[in-house]
């Protein structure tokens, strides 16, 4: 099994590349989405410092908007497919019926199964931090197994560990994934998602962020993203923007006991406009809403506007992202 291992994602995300450019045993095959470059073997990723979640590449030119508010739907166990087309139409193309998402992640985690694995597995390692039962399932054979949904989960299950430090514990997080797209899963959505749920229950157990390990059973690239991809991407390991530019994330969760109540709150005001002062987690007030804003302005064509409420994000990583997308779009 290849084992790719960085800092952060902008690392892997050049490692993963070099890999792509240089391997003699890539196979090419035919896909249901097209022709494809596959890995022979499975591959594992491992993030040393997974907060560092926002890949800073101009040529992949990740939507930093739609991934920053996917996370959240995530965590607030949504399954419907507004949400998500608000920042990708394209997502519409993954519902069976326009109206919920199959294999929405969040949804799985907290109602698909008749009960809420987040909340079990964070009373599980709050009581045992070595625990080795606190496993939160996505796949369900009964239906995704052999299934003609558009959209069944590529990621499978995450088992979650507690590793012993001088001062407590932190909270380590594999996932399993079926099938891993690099550019627009792997090191895209799936290194900003999954990063998301990891400090969101390492804050609620009260550990501290591990490592997460992302271990893909058939790791590939489609051919038609790739290839004009490699194209631009530059050569060779590149300077980690987080260091180079001394930014930093912020906390996603500074009061666990109220970030349940404030995500459903959160998207009450994107759906509904009900305001809502006051919030404990000011990941909310200070990143989210001038980020929703931002992506408001821009829709409306109001691009310098947009650029101007992107630099009040308080975040500096997803602030440098959004900007930088907007600029881009300019």
């Amino acid at each position: 099994m290849k084992v790719i291992r960085g800092v952060n994602v902008n690392e892997v995300f050049q490692i993963a590349v070099m890999n792509l450019r240089e391997s003699s045993q890539l196979l090419e095959t035919d896909s249901r989405n097209g022709p494809v470059l596959s890995f022979p073997t499975p591959l594992t990723t491992v993030y040393e410092r997974p907060d560092e979640r926002v890949l800073f590449s101009a040529e992949r030119n990740c939507n930093p908007f739609f991934h920053f508010i996917e996370g959240l739907w995530m965590i607030a166990g949504r399954q419907d497919l507004k949400t998500l087309t608000m920042f990708a139409k394209k997502m519409a193309d993954f519902s069976d019926d326009g109206v919920l998402v199959n294999g929405a992640y969040g949804y799985r985690w907290t109602e698909w199964f008749g009960r809420d694995q987040l909340s079990t597995v964070i009373d599980l390692l709050r009581k045992n931090p070595l625990d080795r039962r606190a496993v939160l399932q996505m796949w369900d054979c009964t239906q995704d197994l052999g299934s003609s949904s558009k959209d069944v989960p590529c990621n499978t299950q995450i088992f979650l560990r507690g590793r012993p430090a001088s001062l407590g514990y932190y909270l380590d997080m594999t996932v399993t994934n079926r099938s891993n797209d690099l550019i627009w899963g792997m090191y895209g959505a799936n290194a900003v998602h999954f990063s998301m749920v990891h400090e969101y229950l390492a804050s609620c157990i009260g550990m501290g962020l591990g490592h997460y390990y992302q271990v893909s059973s058939n790791p590939h690239v489609y051919l038609d993203v790739w290839r004009p991809l490699d194209e631009k991407l530059p050569q060779g390991i590149h300077p980690d923007p987080y260091e180079a530019y001394e930014i930093y994330p912020v906390p996603l969760v500074d009061k666990w006991e109220e970030f349940d109540v404030e995500v459903c709150l959160f998207f009450d005001w994107l759906h509904n406009g009900e305001s809502h002062v006051g919030y404990q987690n000011q990941i909310f007030p200070k990143t989210a809403i001038p980020m929703v804003e931002a992506w408001w302005l821009w829709k409306e064509q109001m691009i310098n506007e947009a650029i101007d409420k992107a630099r009040e994000i308080e975040s500096p990583d997803w602030r440098k992202a959004c900007v930088e997308w907007l600029e881009r779009k300019k």
